[in-house]
């Protein structure tokens, strides 16, 4: 088996991209491979990639970018058009140490299965089979007019989109430990959050897709803003001296000499919450854990208009896992 592609250890989700386009065949259009992928992970029930709703329907910017590394390493060959319909993806067949890139026992079989049964079907009707079945990834898509005449599905969708903009107006605040980058934006996307605020003193991450510009991009993919707000997290310096004697000196450190000097940026967060519903970014899942708990907390205490803090991922908050029945995820 080959685990190296240039040098680098392939990542077993790569693996199942390459086989995917390797046993196509005939070059895949990146509609189709969005499509197949998604329907891959829901017949598998192995989440390789998570998805967020966009322009065409269900689109992961992980996939995105596996591809886009592969095609710089000549792995894959992409033939790119005007639009995802007309650009296609092939792989080397001179290559041919790439037929020993193995799938697990169990994922083979399924993807030929998956392959096979969409042989037939054109870009345009695979796509229909995926949004009919996932009706919340066609709330941003902007191909609706082909299924105008089903006005039962028109409906579906316009419910989920009146489910999705009725998220109650909060201070909602997340963490993406442990969120692919897809995996975060649909968190967002589910409390119709319009604006991110970045309250990393430093928007760097050991995580690619989270460093600012990466994580810019990713938001304007999913139609949020990205507001950086550093001043009012904590350097590096004193994370590095304090962390070490327990986080609770470094909250305390930070509620003493930080919280004070926020109330300008507490006017800030009002404002926008004011119009619209918005989330506190930082790095770690539990919100205890991090200064964001304790930044929404003063925001709110200085900011009465601010009708309350959700912490993205708690009991009782709307997410991917716990609204996939009601949604159609």
């Amino acid at each position: 088996m080959v685990e190296r592609v240039q040098g680098e250890c392939m990542l077993y989700r790569r693996k199942v991209f390459l086989n995917l386009v390797l046993r196509h065949k005939k070059p895949l259009s990146l509609v189709r491979l969005q499509a197949l992928m998604f329907l891959l992970v829901k017949s598998t029930g192995n989440a390789y990639y998570d998805f967020i709703p966009h322009t065409y329907g269900c689109y992961s910017i992980s996939l995105y970018n596996d591809q886009e590394a592969l095609t710089k390493q000549d792995v894959v060959i992409e033939a790119r058009g005007d639009s995802p319909f007309n650009s296609f993806l092939s792989v080397d067949n001179q290559r041919g140490e790439l037929d020993s890139i193995l799938l697990k026992d169990e994922d083979s079989p399924l993807l030929d299965k998956l392959i096979g049964d969409s042989e037939h079907q054109s870009d345009d009707d695979l796509l229909e089979r995926v949004l009919k079945a996932y009706p919340f990834y066609a709330i941003r898509s902007l191909l609706l007019d082909r299924f105008s005449s089903d006005q039962v599905f028109i409906s579906k969708i316009q419910t989920i989109r009146d489910h999705v903009t009725s998220a109650p107006r909060y201070l909602y605040t997340i963490g993406y430990e442990g969120l692919s980058i897809d995996g975060f934006l649909q968190s967002l996307i589910l409390q119709n959050i319009k604006t991110l605020v970045d309250v990393r003193k430093s928007a760097f991450s050991m995580r690619p897709e989270f460093r600012k510009k990466n994580l810019e991009a990713a938001l304007v993919e999913a139609g949020i803003q990205y507001y950086p707000m550093p001043e009012v997290g904590i350097p590096a310096s004193n994370r590095k001296e304090l962390l070490p004697l327990g986080r609770g000196d470094l909250l305390a450190w930070y509620v003493d000499t930080t919280l004070p000097m926020c109330e300008k940026y507490a006017s800030v967060v009002a404002a926008l919450v004011a119009k619209e519903n918005i989330a506190l970014m930082c790095y770690e899942k539990d919100p205890k854990d991090c200064h964001r708990s304790l930044f929404a907390e003063y925001c709110q205490r200085v900011q009465p208009s601010i009708p309350g803090i959700k912490h993205l991922g708690e009991a009782g908050v709307y997410t991917s896992s716990n609204v996939s029945n009601t949604l159609s995820i």
